[in-house]
């Protein structure tokens, strides 16, 4: 997505607001420029955006204002990945453990064993659970009440680059640029699509029980992910979106540039 300046003409702007709501793919700015530059990890919970930052702090965002607040003590420059799972948002930090964190205060309590995620190369949530892949290839679900976790059908997901929870399912893509559909009850999984068609994918999120990704050239596609038939959305805007996050209808992405934006998939 082209970067905004801190200073543009009026021109500009007016273009870029004129592009706003023009149909699926278009998008706007939300909030200030570069307000979350330093962002390493983030989720959409409610409809709200939860978003962790290279200093430690934990920031709420409401996405339709583009205004931020702190959530509590900077405790989380550690953190990995963050996901949210039966109300709560939960964090697997550098050291492997699990923390649940209360979305309303930032406070935060470990769940399970000490280090039990310190492989944990991907991860999604989906209904109440969260589901990790390790380095090993190995899927793992938790229940993020108790930290018990159990293991899901074979170690084949060691080259898994991307895992979304839509619908009832869980969907990989592989480093081959495969898409899987993968059940979450036991691990099995079967191929979607053209082969190699998502080698590209640079970030991704699944929004209505469909799954949305950004390639390198900037591209966003929508993928029927039960038939893994895709379509472009839009222009080739998005070749700097490094966080994609569902909520309501719409999706939102945080770019290098620091900036949000609020992108129509309808």
């Amino acid at each position: 997505m082209k970067q905004l300046k801190m200073l543009v003409t009026a021109t500009a702007v007016m273009a870029l607001a004129t592009s706003a709501l023009a149909g699926p793919g278009s998008w706007k700015q939300v909030g200030k420029p570069g307000a979350w530059q330093a962002t390493i990890a983030g989720t959409s919970l409610g409809d709200k955006i939860y978003t962790v930052e290279s200093s430690g702090v934990l920031y709420v965002t409401d996405p339709a204002t583009g205004v931020w607040k702190q959530l509590g003590k900077p405790d989380f420059a550690q953190t990995r990945f963050m996901f949210a799972a039966a109300g709560s948002l939960f964090t697997i930090e550098k050291s492997g453990n699990l923390y649940r964190v209360n979305p309303s205060n930032g406070s935060w309590k470990q769940v399970g064993k000490a280090g039990a995620w310190k492989g944990t190369i991907r991860g999604t949530a989906l209904g109440d659970a969260i589901y990790t892949v390790e380095a090993n290839g190995v899927l793992y679900k938790t229940d993020p009440g108790t930290g018990k976790w159990k293991a899901l059908g074979k170690p084949d997901f060691r080259n898994t680059r991307f895992i979304f929870g839509a619908g009832n399912s869980l969907y990989t893509i592989e480093k081959s640029g495969n898409l899987y559909w993968v059940d979450p009850s036991n691990g099995k999984w079967r191929q979607v699509g053209k082969a190699g068609a998502w080698k590209a994918t640079t970030a991704g999120a699944a929004l209505g029980g469909q799954v949305y990704t950004v390639e390198s050239s900037g591209v966003l596609y929508h993928t029927n992910p039960k038939t893994g038939n895709w379509k472009q959305l839009g222009k080739p805007d998005f070749v700097s979106t490094r966080f994609m996050f569902p909520v309501g209808g719409k999706l939102y992405t945080i770019e290098r540039s620091g900036n949000l934006y609020a992108v129509e998939v309808r």
